[in-house]
């Protein structure tokens, strides 16, 4: 039923609602806009399951055309062994059957303040970090997370 709609949660954070109808990428927007998640990645799993889509790119494929479609979501921040994203059955409307969600590789990243590369400012709740590092984006690039988890080729305060 192209009707169906459902929401999902993540550490007591509930999506807005998805259709079945939606891709990955209304997935990704709708977790990363959770105040509970930084940073998903969202894929599908397979993108060949879906009979009769040949020539369609992967993510203009729907969440629930096929049975059995797998998403895989990544968390790339926050870190570490995080909780399973949920659906309840009772934010499911014009579903048949269930969404499942299993842990495919557990998270093995430590969180430590301020990456252990600078000291934590408990009043503004702002890192200054080391000489040589500076904010990434929680993958060990530059970004704007505050954290001194990336190194800084140019040395200096940041």
């Amino acid at each position: 039923d192209d009707d169906g709609t459902f929401r999902v949660s993540f550490r007591g954070a509930k999506t807005a609602q998805l259709h079945v109808t939606d891709t990955v990428d209304e997935l990704k927007a709708a977790l990363n806009a959770l105040t509970t998640v930084e940073q998903v990645n969202v894929e599908y799993s397979d993108p060949s399951i879906y009979i009769g889509a040949s020539g369609l790119d992967a993510d203009a494929l729907q969440l629930c055309r096929a049975s059995g479609q797998s998403v895989d979501i990544e968390f790339l921040s926050p870190t570490g062994d995080v909780p399973l994203v949920k659906a309840d059955s009772s934010d499911m409307a014009g579903i048949s059957g269930d969404i499942t969600i299993t842990e495919t590789v557990q998270g093995n990243k430590e969180y430590i303040e301020c990456s252990g590369r600078g000291v934590c400012d408990h009043i503004l709740g702002e890192c200054e970090c080391f000489v040589g590092f500076a904010s990434s984006d929680g993958q060990g690039g530059a970004g704007t997370l505050g954290d001194c988890g990336y190194r800084n080729p140019y040395g200096g305060f940041t």
